[in-house]
């Protein structure tokens, strides 16, 4: 295990290269967080049950389980903010990994730079509070911003980060379109810019939660080579 001495945000780093962890580590620690590795899925759900980290960079290769196991097992109890950082660079493991519920995928090698951008992205949106008195309606759906609680004819949906962000910028510009671009700014940030794969795959799990019918959305609709928009009254 590998810790820092800044006593601030914790986050968990799984990893089981030695020298990747130990660069990983230093570079959060330079950021300003506490950061923690562990190089086992075991030892990084035990860490993630007991000390509830608040952020995870996990690596899909480990000894004892794949971490799209870990990620599935931790989105049953929990939408803790979680980074996938993948050396395998496939497609199909971006996409399970987002379907799963990752917040985010990296591909290895990464810079530096941008492992640190995205983790305190991930973190502003998290940590995010808008003023006591937003709320957002649109039809049946209400969004209590302080509270961060997403209801639908009065149940409560339970939603990961990445997918609170889109709904909250839909439903601020209900009634418009949204682009691609446009939501991929709000929500992840300019280095997203074009990578609209990242962006379908959580609109297609946020459909999921939110729709009578996922294959005939009513709340987000596709404008075709445009982006998306939520019709202020029921189409």
């Amino acid at each position: 295990m590998v810790m820092s001495q800044d006593q601030s945000l914790q986050i968990l780093v799984v990893e089981d290269d030695e020298d990747t962890a130990e660069v990983v580590c230093t570079l959060l620690q330079e950021a300003g967080y506490d950061a923690v590795a562990v190089d086992t899925g075991e030892l990084a759900l035990g860490e993630i049950s007991s000390q509830t980290p608040d952020l995870v960079l996990l690596d899909l290769k480990l000894p004892d389980m794949n971490g799209l196991e870990i990620l599935k097992t931790v989105r049953e109890h929990s939408f803790l903010p979680m980074i996938v950082l993948s050396g395998y660079g496939k497609d199909r493991d971006r996409v399970q990994a987002l379907e799963l519920g990752a917040d985010d995928y990296m591909n290895k090698p990464f810079s530096p730079e941008e492992l640190i951008a995205r983790v305190k992205a991930l973190l502003r949106r998290v940590e995010w509070t808008p003023k006591p008195e937003t709320k957002l309606k649109v039809r049946q759906l209400e969004l209590d911003m302080p509270r961060r609680q997403v209801t639908i004819n009065g149940k409560k949906l339970h939603l990961t980060p990445i997918e609170y962000g889109i709904l909250v910028t839909l439903m601020k510009n209900a009634g418009k379109i949204v682009t691609h671009d446009e939501l991929l700014r709000a929500v992840w940030g300019d280095q997203y810019k074009g990578d609209f794969s990242v962006l379908r795959v959580n609109v297609s799990r946020l459909r999921q939660k939110l729709e009578e019918n996922p294959r005939r959305p009513t709340y987000i609709v596709t404008v075709p080579a445009r982006g998306y928009w939520m019709p202020i009254s029921r189409t």
